[in-house]
């Protein structure tokens, strides 16, 4: 499947013989145009602390389902559905795979991603993932 909008997670669809077959970005934004629509992509997990942005074919790529379960056990933030945020451990993930969305939030990116996690005082709360810098 393209991807439809930015925040989406991709790959390469045929990579290069040079290039890691793995390897992940992240859609920037979109550049449509019926003949040779593009996207700015940025690799994820390079490790750099400022991965280049590059402009590829929007034909090239397709969108990627994200390993969720890696998450449980880890301290992290998540927003509720009143809109409240509270930080706690992963119990729990409610899709082993999905296609990952990312928008930008006030202070982070919000996700899609919807966990159980407990807090400090072994409180269990339901929410999405945000990931704050």
């Amino acid at each position: 499947m393209l991807p439809k909008k930015e925040g989406q997670i991709v790959r390469f669809h045929t990579p290069l013989a040079d290039e890691d077959p793995d390897q992940i970005y992240v859609v920037l934004e979109l550049k449509e145009d019926r003949e040779r629509s593009r996207a700015d992509i940025q690799a994820l997990g390079t490790g750099w602390e400022f991965p280049p942005i590059s402009t590829v074919l929007l034909s090239d790529l397709e969108v990627v389902e994200v390993g969720t379960s890696d998450l449980i056990g880890h301290q992290v933030t998540i927003n509720k559905p009143d809109y409240s945020q509270i930080e706690g451990n992963v119990v729990s993930v409610s899709e082993q795979k999905i296609d990952l969305d990312l928008s930008k939030g006030v202070k982070g990116v919000e996700t899609n991603v919807w966990l159980t996690v407990l807090d400090k005082n072994g409180v269990e709360h339901r929410g999405t993932l945000y990931v704050t810098p």
